[in-house]
């Protein structure tokens, strides 16, 4: 299940945030923080797992007609497959008329995703 970033899981945030190369010093990950808050535009999601505990999340950005996926992080031991495809699935539901769309670093994971799912079932 994911959920819309508020205030109270600021803290959350930062730690999942934390595990994306290159966003390990704490003004870095403010920095991002204010600039998914600079815009209506730009979205971070939790995501929980059965028991309600934040295992991931996604940051993605609105634009014409693309959803631009900045951020995925996961705690480490729960980025598996499964949950990256159950985040990737909610996005292309949430917004069935946006062309998704990664990063350098989210690529790879969105190109698998879309592999995976235009694959015939076996």
């Amino acid at each position: 299940m994911l959920v819309k970033y508020r205030d109270s899981f600021q803290k959350i945030v930062m730690g999942l945030l934390s595990f994306i190369p290159g966003l390990k010093d704490i003004d870095r990950i403010n920095h991002e923080l204010d600039w998914y808050a600079a815009s209506e535009d730009r979205i971070l999601y939790l995501q929980k797992n059965q028991e309600g505990d934040f295992i991931g999340l996604v940051g993605v950005e609105k634009q014409d007609q693309y959803l631009m996926i900045h951020h995925l992080a996961f705690i480490p031991q729960q980025q598996t497959p499964e949950h990256e495809n159950e985040i990737l699935e909610f996005l292309n539901n949430e917004y069935p008329n946006l062309q998704m769309m990664g990063t350098l670093d989210t690529t790879p994971i969105l190109a698998k995703w879309e592999k995976r799912k235009n694959e015939p079932d076996k």
